[in-house]
């Protein structure tokens, strides 16, 4: 998959070009905030699909395969009781060339009826490589659109607007806080902030209530992993690596690939700092915090516990883990055990 810069979503403003423009014939929908993703495509539907014409109009065809026979049918197809039709191709790997005839599909994308619409929606995770033809050809047809998290701002206005739609009130700096804790996909937000305002005794949600009863994002974790590593703070270190390991929903696999990533980051804020370099720079390093002010100063805080050599050795341990993992045949959790236990170790 081809690497990206980092994307700043203007999210009402992408609404009010689709509702002005009406649809266009192809959407190619992608991102990691798949609650925006979704907020979109639902206000695709009600421009495309007439009240009571779904079961005619909508057609959903399912990847990672993609039958161009199916997709030519449902986009030729005339519109029964309404004036549109919807195709949805949802999780078609466009990046895997040799599973379908790149220069068919290009010929269906340029031969879209004038009543249909076509969108291709990928789940977080998947980028359409713009490198090949295809996707250039989805490109050029239509609207290419990648859901990333909201601005910090937008973020906290969302938060504080969600829970007050359940009956409570939270500051911004409880929010900033709920962010902070839980992570920042809105999907993962919605049901954490249903539990914390559920639990909430008071007319508010505080900052303690967060503490209590949400489930803490692994990001939020390593984060303050290595903020106690590099405090010395090893007993917290031991206990956060023990809550990175109880949570069952992330592999060891993918652990070591974020506290890598942490790494990075901190490695960068200390070259920038050591050199005089201001936030601008660590932004450009560091694009997905760009719009996160209180995780970047998070990041600059802790960058300063480490020496610029000691975050580069664990950089280097750290991809020496993630290689044992990978080829070596070691048991996965002993030697992120391990890991930790070197790091700790290495306070020069």
């Amino acid at each position: 998959m081809a690497s990206r810069e980092k994307i700043t979503l203007d999210y009402g403003s992408e609404i009010r070009k689709l509702r002005a423009d009406g649809p266009r014939p192809v959407y190619i929908l992608w991102g990691e905030e798949d609650y925006l993703r979704d907020s979109y495509l639902a206000e695709l539907k009600k421009l495309c699909l007439a009240e009571g014409t779904e079961a005619f109009n909508y057609h959903r065809l399912q990847g990672p395969g993609l039958d161009l026979g199916a997709l030519r049918q449902s986009v030729e197809a005339m519109p029964f009781m309404g004036e549109r039709t919807l195709t949805e191709v949802r999780d078609f790997d466009v990046n895997r060339t040799g599973g379908y005839d790149p220069e068919g599909l290009k010929a269906v994308l340029a031969d879209i009826p004038e009543w249909a619409t076509v969108a291709f929606v990928f789940s977080p995770g998947y980028a359409p490589d713009n490198r090949l033809t295809a996707v250039k050809a989805m490109k050029k047809a239509g609207v290419d659109i990648a859901f990333t998290s909201p601005g910090e701002a937008e973020l906290l206005r969302w938060v504080v607007r969600r829970v007050e739609s359940l009956g409570k009130k939270i500051d911004s700096a409880t929010a900033r806080h709920l962010i902070w804790v839980c992570g920042d996909r809105m999907n993962g937000l919605i049901p954490e902030i249903l539990k914390i305002t559920a639990y909430a005794p008071g007319d508010a949600v505080r900052r303690e209530d967060i503490d209590a009863v949400a489930k803490k994002a692994p990001e939020t974790t390593i984060f303050n992993l290595t903020d106690a590593l590099g405090a010395g703070d090893y007993d917290g270190a031991a206990r956060l690596l023990a809550d990175l390991l109880s949570n069952k929903d992330e592999t060891p696999h993918g652990q070591i690939a974020m506290i890598g990533e942490q790494f990075r980051r901190l490695y960068a804020a200390r070259l920038a700092v050591d050199s005089g370099k201001g936030e601008r720079f660590i932004a450009a390093c560091v694009p997905e915090l760009a719009n996160q002010s209180y995780r970047m100063q998070m990041l600059q805080k802790t960058c300063r516990r480490f020496s610029a050599d000691r975050l580069a050795r664990a950089v280097s341990a750290c991809a020496r883990c993630d290689y044992a993992m990978k080829d070596t045949g070691g048991e996965p959790e002993a030697l992120l055990k391990e890991l930790i236990l070197r790091l700790a170790m290495d306070r020069a």
